[in-house]
């Protein structure tokens, strides 16, 4: 990636978490909410591979652990760095990965990083089944469909993010 790519990935950046941050509240639906970061680490690791989505996977769950409470700091730091690192790997594998192989992806990289997160801070075993079956599933196909109109949209631009 060149320098103007990591700039252009940089502001991408930051407009996704600012959309997260605004626009993601005003997309709900019954407290449900499409995630943006977590495509966005997606799409960068598969197109760049596992280092890069490594680095973005970090900084956008660092960015996230800023607003998290003091108890679970370093939660989403360490599931996103997972989840960029675990896509950018498929990036490796899979010369070519078509549409619904990317939205199967994202599914796969939203499940991971919400099991992983809900792991690492500790909650109850039944208080996570709790959560998966009301929470993370109905956000995991929200943001499925978000993603796969994102991907739709980009998928012919070749140049670099």
């Amino acid at each position: 990636m060149s320098n103007y790519g990591w700039l252009r990935t940089l502001l991408l950046f930051i407009v996704v978490f600012s959309v997260q941050s605004t626009v993601s509240e005003w997309l709900q639906i019954l407290s449900i909410g499409p995630d943006f970061i977590v495509i966005f680490i997606v799409s960068v690791a598969i197109r760049f591979g596992p280092a890069t989505g490594c680095f973005w996977g970090f900084l956008a769950g660092f960015t996230q652990d800023v607003y998290a409470p003091l108890e679970w700091l370093g939660a989403n730091s360490i599931s996103m760095t997972i989840v960029g690192f675990a896509v950018g790997q498929l990036e490796e594998r899979f010369l070519t990965v078509n549409l619904p192989a990317k939205v199967g992806v994202l599914g796969l990289a939203f499940l991971v990083n919400d099991v992983f997160y809900f792991l690492i801070t500790g909650l109850e075993k039944d208080v996570v089944a709790n959560l998966l079956v009301t929470r993370t599933v109905p956000e995991c196909i929200y943001t499925l469909v978000i993603g796969a109109i994102v991907f739709y949209l980009f998928s012919g631009k070749k140049a670099d993010v």
